[in-house]
C-alpha cells in the first residue's frame, strides 16, 4: 500500500503544481495553454497511429508478395527440374523421388527396368511419387495398388 500511496501523493503534487501555474495565468493565456496541450497530445497520438498504420501496410504488401511467390512456385513446381537431372540413371531418379516424398522404396533391377515396392497409408503420397517419376522422364510400364491393414502397397515397373 505504501507504494500506491506514494504514487498517489506524487500525482496530487503534480496536479497541484499545474493548477497553481494555470491560476497564475490570465484567462486568455490559460485557454491557450490548455488548447495547445490538447493539440500536442492529439497530434502525438495521431502521428503514432499513422506510423503504425504505415508499418502494417508495408508488412501487408510484403505478405502479398510472398503469397504470390508461393503460388507461382506451386504452380510451376511440376515443370521445374534440377539442372543435373539428365545425368541421373533410373535408380537415382527413383531414389530422388522417394526421398522427396519421404518414402522407403525397395527396388530390383531387371535389365533396363526396375521393379519397385512402396508402402504408405495415403494414396495421394503414392500418386505424387508416381507423378515425380513421370516428370523425371521415367515411364511406368505396370503398376498395382494393394490395400493391406491400413497400408497401401504400390508395386510398379518403371523404365
Amino acid at each position: 500500500m505504501s507504494m500506491i500511496e506514494n504514487i498517489q501523493t506524487r500525482m496530487d503534487q503534480q496536479i497541484e503544481r499545474i493548477s497553481d501555474y494555470l491560476d497564475s495565468l490570465s484567462t486568455r493565456e490559460r485557454y491557450m495553454v490548455i488548447f495547445a496541450t490538447i493539440f500536442v497530445v492529439v497530434a502525438a497520438v495521431g502521428s503514432a497511429l499513422f506510423y503504425m498504420h504505415q508499418a502494417a501496410e508495408t508488412q501487408q504488401k510484403r505478405l502479398n508478395t510472398l503469397k504470390d511467390t508461393i503460388v507461382w512456385m506451386q504452380s510451376n513446381a511440376a515443370t521445374m527440374k534440377p539442372a543435373g537431372d539428365l545425368q541421373l540413371d533410373v535408380a537415382e531418379k527413383v531414389q530422388r523421388a522417394a526421398q522427396q516424398q519421404g518414402l522407403s522404396v525397395s527396388s530390383q533391377q531387371q535389365d533396363d527396368k526396375i521393379l519397385l515396392n512402396v508402402s504408405h497409408e495415403n494414396y495421394a503420397v503414392l500418386a505424387n511419387f508416381l507423378t515425380q517419376l513421370a516428370q523425371s522422364g521415367l515411364s511406368v510400364e505396370k503398376m498395382e495398388f494393394i490395400s493391406d491393414a491400413g497400408q497401401i502397397k504400390l508395386t510398379a515397373t518403371v523404365m
